[in-house]
């Protein structure tokens, strides 16, 4: 498996926002976000993932005091077989995985929640049709907001592909509390005005923005 780091947190974006979790962060991406604050899983110059074998990260994993895993990357749904392999040596943990959407999921059994985080024109990538749908009950869909005029894009991408109002979180774009707090309040009235979730980024604005190792 290409695996970039594991450590134990707490979710801190989404659904489970604050839930300890175990994060097995894996390397590698299709896609290259112009504001990604994951860079060092895929970008040339400052990736730093490794090949592990199973049996390492499994002994790592249950070196800490919890069960639910964060499965998150770059983009994990690249290595489907071998997430299928951990999730089967962890019995007994359950695991939620961190995606793009522009993977099909084949996995979707050994998952108990899957964030979805289609990344459209702010993130300087080409459009892309998503491949996780909201038939699956176990998807909920996370947006990254940078300015207002963002929303217009997520409301026209909502509807085309019919996701329901109460599986959308909205998340203000930054990696500073400065950043997140000054998108916060103009982010909460649109939530509440369209019956949206507000989702803010609770690790960054406890830890700060740089990565910790």
């Amino acid at each position: 498996m290409l695996l970039n780091e594991i450590f134990y947190s707490i979710q801190g974006e989404g659904k489970n926002l604050g839930k300890p979790s175990i994060f097995v962060r894996l390397g590698g991406c299709n896609l290259a976000c112009t504001w990604c604050d994951s860079k060092f899983t895929w970008h040339p110059k400052y990736q730093d993932n490794h090949l592990s074998d199973l049996g390492k990260i499994v002994d790592e994993v249950k070196k800490y005091p919890c069960k639910h895993l964060v499965i998150t990357g770059g983009e994990p749904l690249l290595q489907q077989k071998q997430i299928a392999g951990l999730m089967n040596l962890l019995l007994g943990y359950t695991a939620e995985i961190e995606t793009n959407g522009s993977v099909p999921c084949t996995i979707n059994r050994y998952l108990t929640q899957i964030n979805c985080s289609p990344k459209l024109s702010n993130s300087g990538n080409k459009s892309y049709n998503l491949k996780i749908l909201p038939t699956n009950k176990k998807v909920f869909y996370k947006f990254v907001v940078c300015k207002k005029t963002d929303l217009q894009e997520i409301k026209v991408y909502i509807k085309k592909w019919k996701i329901p109002a109460e599986r959308v979180y909205l998340m203000p774009e930054g990696i500073t509390r400065k950043a997140i707090e000054e998108k916060s309040e103009w982010l909460i009235d649109i939530c509440k005005q369209e019956g949206y979730h507000f989702t803010t980024r609770l690790h960054v604005l406890t830890y700060g923005g740089e990565r910790k190792k």
